[in-house]
């Protein structure tokens, strides 16, 4: 084979995208399919615990921090409080359980028609509300707090719905005055026994390849 041709051939076979992988859920509840790009699978953070009905880490996913493929039930919550802590079921756990389940009560149910509002928005609760009045200046400070955590100045660059999935990028910043970071991903919003599936990812602004992925393994959830 001629050197042009063959150089060639080797670039379009790296080019060439690899074939998906599909994970099979071990209890035979779901499976999806996924980049082999993204490498093994393994049990996510708090994978089978309360909401989140199932998480799924991959040990080459291209992000800073995140990117679990996790399946949940009840209040849709999205992952590392890319809609403030209030929305993160992880977050969610520093507060006692009867506080907890009073703020669930109060949070406007996530959609795929007011989710890009939701992710703009510093703040989802009033902590001065009547359904609040029981508790101490220190508890609704808490509340309040915790609405705002790792999300302040938010901006979303691009968000957009796809059916029942939303695929979304925004800036936010930890806390005020310190720097940008991006926190993207993709919702899946189901009806029935579970509530989303869904993969967020967080650090540097990501390439549309990575989003396009992301938005193709969400919506593979079968």
């Amino acid at each position: 084979m001629a050197a042009p041709l063959r150089s060639c051939v080797l670039a379009l076979l790296i080019l060439q995208p690899a074939s998906p992988r599909v994970y099979t859920d071990p209890s035979g509840r779901f499976t999806f399919s996924y980049p082999a790009s993204f490498g093994t699978t393994m049990p996510g953070t708090n994978d089978g615990f309360e909401d989140r009905v199932a998480a799924v880490r991959f040990s080459s996913f291209p992000a800073i921090y995140g990117g679990e493929a996790v399946l949940t039930q009840g209040l849709p919550l999205i992952d590392l409080q890319a809609a403030g802590g209030l929305y993160d079921s992880l977050t969610l756990e520093i507060f006692p359980a009867p506080i907890r389940r009073l703020v669930v009560a109060q949070l406007p149910r996530l959609t795929p028609a007011n989710l890009c509002e939701a992710l703009a928005a510093t703040t989802h609760l009033d902590p001065a509300a009547s359904a609040f009045a029981s508790l101490t200046p220190q508890q609704r400070s808490a509340i309040d707090g915790t609405d705002r955590m790792r999300n302040a100045n938010p901006k979303v660059t691009q968000c957009r719905s796809i059916g029942a999935v939303v695929m979304f990028d925004k800036e936010r910043a930890f806390g005020p005055g310190s720097p940008a970071q991006h926190v993207y991903g993709a919702v899946r919003f189901l009806s029935g026994r579970f509530s989303t599936f869904q993969l967020i990812a967080g650090g540097v602004e990501p390439s549309q390849p990575v989003l396009d992925a992301i938005v193709a393994l969400v919506a593979s959830f079968n």
